[in-house]
């Protein structure tokens, strides 16, 4: 009886843990959508978002990683582009969706712009809105890479 307690319980488990990586992937399809295409086979479900890095490396029209010291020319720049995506490290991904709404950042010492995005925590893809120094978090050592998308 314990053997198939155990064995019912591992299959639960490994059912809600596919749901759950099937969702993360979903998320993401939805919030690239029209951007870049996903291919859910393409996916690292365990870390999607370096998976999605490498993905828009191939396909922005421009790349820059941020610093502390160039993202105010950055964000200039993304301004020309219809879509502006940033990454940082395997966790946060934003995409910028309003450049004339920006709020003064003491750490980058510039205007940072409104954005939507998710953060990956224990597992989980977590929205988060708002400024996107508020998402980012402040300058250190994490690269942070800023996609730039025409179409």
């Amino acid at each position: 009886m314990k053997i198939k307690t155990i064995a019912l319980t591992c299959l639960v488990f490994l059912a809600l843990q596919s749901f759950s990586q099937q969702s993360k992937t979903e998320i993401l399809q939805s919030f690239l959508g029209d951007v870049i295409s996903l291919d859910a086979a393409s996916i690292n479900t365990s870390e999607p978002l370096v998976s999605v890095s490498e993905l828009a490396a191939g396909k922005a029209d421009k790349s820059i990683e941020i610093t502390k010291e160039n993202i105010k020319s950055a964000l200039a720049t993304a301004k020309s582009y219809k879509t502006s995506i940033i990454i940082v490290g395997r966790h946060t991904i934003v995409k910028i969706t309003d450049h004339a709404d920006c709020v003064q950042s003491g750490a980058w010492g510039t205007c940072m712009p409104k954005g939507v995005g998710y953060i990956q925590k224990s597992g989980d893809l977590n929205k988060k809105e708002g400024y996107i120094n508020n998402i980012i978090g402040i300058p250190d050592g994490q690269k942070r890479m800023l996609y730039l998308f025409s179409e």
